[in-house]
């Protein structure tokens, strides 16, 4: 009787300590994959972080460039001699390109139909011959970043 005691004692502890490890180690399985999916989401915010960063940062750059574009096109108009107004031109052009590899874009305006989404009228203009609503002069231009209105057209508009 003692020798089955002893042999029924360690096959029972035996199933006992190896059913623990076994949560022991489903516990720690488990552990890590919610440690690994909260890692990929963590990468996925940051970087949807950075590329919203990356994105604000060329708006805010494109935006603190827009007064010395406007000084251009301004300057461009009262240059006198054609070697000034050469230069000027290249500079609104260089000035262009910049702003079209950051992903800026000119709105078009000028014979535009007036859309209060793109265009802020500050003057009216009834013109014998143009329909209502049309833009006639653009005073400022406006600007999208990839979609986005960053500053509306200047204009006035016939009515």
């Amino acid at each position: 009787m003692p020798k089955k005691q002893v042999d029924e004692q360690p096959n029972d502890g035996f199933a006992f300590e190896f059913e623990q490890i076994k949560k022991l180690a489903d516990d720690n399985l488990n552990l890590a994959k919610y440690h690994k999916a909260e890692f990929e989401n963590f990468k996925k915010r940051n970087q949807d972080a950075v590329s919203n960063a990356y994105r604000d940062g060329k708006e805010i750059a494109i935006v603190q460039f827009l007064p010395l574009v406007d000084s251009l096109h301004e300057a461009y108009k009262s240059v006198e001699t054609e070697n000034d107004r050469l230069g000027v031109e290249i500079l609104i052009r260089k000035f262009g390109q910049i702003m079209v590899s950051l992903g800026a874009e000119e709105i078009s305006a000028i014979g535009q139909p007036f859309d209060p989404n793109i265009h802020n009228a500050v003057a009216v203009e009834a013109v014998e011959g143009k329909p209502a609503d049309i833009v006639l002069e653009e005073w400022q231009k406006g600007y999208k970043l990839n979609g986005k209105m960053i500053r509306p057209s200047t204009v006035k508009v016939s009515k």
